[in-house]
């Protein structure tokens, strides 16, 4: 099975974030990556699950 991906600077760009609130995600385990040939890569799947997640949370009014 082979595994897609794709590195934390097109993920950034996918998710219209900075690179550092995305290292921060990563950190934080909001967003699952894993290594291909000695880099971290991110699933789209993933970025999508963290969009719909981070959406459904800032858009929730008090």
């Amino acid at each position: 099975m082979r595994r897609q991906g794709v590195s934390l600077a097109e993920a950034a760009k996918r998710l219209g974030i900075s690179q550092s609130d995305l290292y921060v995600a990563v950190q934080k385990g909001q967003i699952p990556t894993f290594r291909k040939n000695g880099r971290t890569t991110v699933r789209p799947g993933a970025l999508a699950e963290y969009k719909i997640r981070s959406s459904y949370i800032s858009s929730y009014r008090l």
